[in-house]
């Protein structure tokens, strides 16, 4: 399978150009952002948190190419927008948008089946922390800074008890 890179459409791997935008074509990795579905404007606070509860990460942009998220929540009710998740969570936001009625069945683009027969059912936070282990070394990060700052909170602790007592006697 072969998506555009402009459009975020996925198309069929004989295809030269995206039928939809005659965009350039790319190679599907399971993190290349592609369009689930397109919906209006005023099924975004719907279908948003619908999709975050089964953890799918997701944008919505619009039809003319502005990003809708969390940081920028312009929405147009009577606008058309795309539903963008990661490839490897296509058939799980695709049976969420189904549920909603956005899409029918004709619809899909991938079977149910054909996207890895060894898929998990892991979080996308969970892949992501399997892959890098960020969370991991933060922590630990934040574990040696918290405790180089208690040690020092000890130190000069002890030094302010023994300067205090030593002006009582003095």
């Amino acid at each position: 399978m072969k998506y555009c890179a402009s459009c975020k459409a996925i198309v069929n791997d004989e295809a030269e150009k995206c039928s939809a935008c005659s965009g350039a074509l790319c190679d599907i990795t399971d993190e290349s952002t592609v369009t689930v579905a397109v919906v209006k404007g005023t099924a975004l606070k719907l279908l948003e948190p619908a999709l975050k509860e089964v953890g799918i990460p997701c944008v919505f942009e619009k039809t003319d190419g502005n990003v809708y998220n969390e940081y920028n929540l312009k929405v147009s009710a009577e606008s058309d927008y795309k539903v963008l998740v990661p490839f490897e969570m296509y058939n799980k936001a695709f049976d969420v948008c189904q549920g909603f009625g956005f899409v029918s069945s004709e619809d899909r683009l991938i079977p149910e089946d054909a996207q890895g027969e060894d898929a998990d059912n892991r979080s996308y936070d969970e892949k992501f922390e399997a892959k890098t282990g960020l969370k991991h070394r933060t922590w630990q990060m934040l574990s040696l800074i918290l405790f180089v700052i208690a040690a020092c909170l000890v130190i000069w602790g002890i030094d302010f008890a023994a300067e205090f007592i030593k002006g009582l006697f003095y």
